[in-house]
């Protein structure tokens, strides 16, 4: 930002999980910030940070303080640890002049869970925390030399997953379903790209070692695209999202996506259309879904070329930034009081 917008930044350190001192010193930090600089508008997104960015905007006065919510930590959360999170998120929202949602099924959720007053809530439009630059993601040829350093035979059909290796990405739904095309006779290959450092990577790197699946694993790539280029099909099995940003660069390249109807998720195709959904945590429905566009390759096209269609049309950088960040009546009624 300082390189290219030629922007004065600063940084904060903050820890992702729960840290009493850490979270104490983050909180200060935050609060000596806000005094010296004075701004007038919080953005805050993730829960750690809008937790402690928002708290500490509110104690001095920031007089707006946005709570961009691109996700519920709590879902699939239990006892202790998910009303410790609620009480988190009630805290987030209540420090806060609005929240907005970054999908409809987002929003919906804090509704039902009442974590928000409605007067707060909004959501972007259509969705998403930024939109996709459709022409960074376009289609493009699979790279062959990068196939072959995979380990990946093109002529065999590859489902690829991108995102983080931790639970809450179904990566358990994905092998149980992999596992059903291969028991059924259908040669499927894997890719899995994304970060590996979670608690739980290393147990899933070891049940995708175990599973006597053809598996390609990278970790975090700078470029994200060659490897979109060589998939099939784009699988997110996931358990609960705001609204997934690779399924809006796997439609821009043209790759239809297979995901489930869990929050955020299931706003990210257009069934039959773009793509396909099936609930979550449920490996026959994802297993038949894969192998049907697998089995039909003109439907996966033909979904492919309809998502980056969507995309590009509906889910602008401009337009989605600038539903994110536009003043909702209650705000411009506040500030004219």
């Amino acid at each position: 930002m300082r390189r290219d917008l030629g922007v004065r930044t600063r940084e904060l350190s903050m820890t992702r999980d729960i840290s009493p001192v850490a979270d104490l010193r983050g909180l200060v930090s935050w609060l000596l910030l806000c005094l010296r600089e004075r701004p007038e508008l919080v953005v805050a997104a993730t829960p750690k940070a809008s937790l402690l960015s928002l708290i500490a905007a509110r104690v001095t006065r920031v007089p707006r303080r946005l709570y961009s919510a691109v996700g519920l930590r709590l879902e699939g959360a239990h006892g202790g640890r998910r009303r410790l999170l609620v009480a988190i998120e009630r805290v987030t929202t209540a420090a806060s002049t609005e929240v907005v949602a970054n999908s409809r099924s987002l929003a919906k959720r804090y509704e039902e869970l009442r974590l928000v007053p409605v007067a707060k809530l909004r959501q972007t439009v259509p969705g998403s925390s930024h939109g996709v630059d459709c022409t960074h993601f376009s289609p493009r040829r699979a790279d062959a030399d990068l196939a072959q350093r995979l380990g990946l035979d093109l002529s065999v059909p590859v489902v690829g997953f991108v995102g983080r290796l931790t639970h809450d990405k179904g990566i358990e739904t994905l092998v149980a379903a992999a596992k059903l095309l291969a028991h059924l006779g259908r040669g499927i290959q894997l890719l899995i790209v994304g970060p590996q450092d979670e608690p739980d990577s290393s147990d899933y790197l070891k049940m995708l070692k175990d599973s006597g699946l053809q598996v390609s694993s990278v970790g975090s790539v700078d470029d994200v695209r060659p490897y979109f280029s060589l998939m099939s099909v784009h699988v997110l099995p996931t358990l609960r999202e705001g609204f997934p940003n690779v399924v809006l660069e796997a439609s821009a390249m043209g790759i239809p996506t297979v995901t489930t109807d869990a929050t955020g998720s299931v706003d990210s195709v257009l069934p039959g259309v773009t793509g396909l959904l099936v609930p979550a945590r449920d490996p026959q429905a994802l297993a038949h879904a894969m192998s049907r566009l697998i089995s039909e390759p003109q439907t996966a096209a033909s979904y492919g070329c309809a998502a980056r269609a969507w995309v590009t049309r509906d889910f602008t950088p401009e337009a989605v930034v600038r539903s994110l960040l536009d003043k909702p009546i209650a705000v411009l009624a506040e500030e004219e009081a």
